[in-house]
């Protein structure tokens, strides 16, 4: 690389530094409610996205701190039926083997399915407001791309909808707002 490359390198980097400090020091919060199922309180340094997933029922992200937030949210009673038909397969996660613990595996083995290096850490089985979740932190690596990755989960289980947080970062902005992205998900809260 040259020097040119360098300098723009470390522009880059320094101008990433101030928006991740000025997001760590930023309070606000969007309060968003979706339909009549649940709210929460989205930081306020992340816009409403409708370009992540189109299952996301939930999206905001910032492409200038490089993260990614999204809620997914589906019916208990067909997640119930799915895992049903596919018998005995699954294998539990951290000795889980509540519908939650299923549905926590098998998003994971989704998600990572094309990774060449995953570590998982941090795993909770927690209440978020009264109901039932597992949370737990991920470092993912593939081979095509610079950085790694860093994706915090949250699933909850709820009366009737099971529900999956992805917060992912391309970068150090996940551990650098850490504290920020966790207090949006424990502010989950089903209507």
């Amino acid at each position: 690389m040259g020097l040119i490359g360098l300098l723009v390198g470390g522009a880059i980097d320094a101008s990433k530094a101030i928006k991740q400090n000025n997001a760590k020091n930023n309070d606000e919060r969007h309060h968003v409610t979706v339909g009549n199922k649940y709210e929460m309180d989205v930081p306020a340094f992340l816009s409403e996205r409708h370009d992540l997933s189109e299952d996301a029922s939930l999206q905001y992200g910032s492409r200038s701190l490089d993260i990614a937030f999204q809620v997914i949210d589906e019916p208990k009673n067909e997640f119930i039926e799915s895992v049903n038909e596919l018998g005995q397969d699954i294998p539990s996660l951290n000795g889980n083997e509540t519908i939650l613990g299923k549905l926590a595996i098998l998003s994971l083995g989704n998600y990572f399915e094309d990774m060449d290096k995953v570590e998982i850490g941090d795993y909770k089985e927690i209440k978020i407001n009264g109901l039932n979740a597992i949370t737990l932190n991920a470092f993912q690596k593939r081979t095509f791309c610079k950085d790694a990755m860093y994706t915090t989960f949250a699933f909850i289980e709820g009366k009737e909808t099971l529900y999956q947080i992805f917060i992912v970062s391309g970068g150090t902005s996940i551990l650098k707002l850490a504290d920020k992205l966790s207090e949006s998900i424990h502010s989950f809260r089903e209507l």
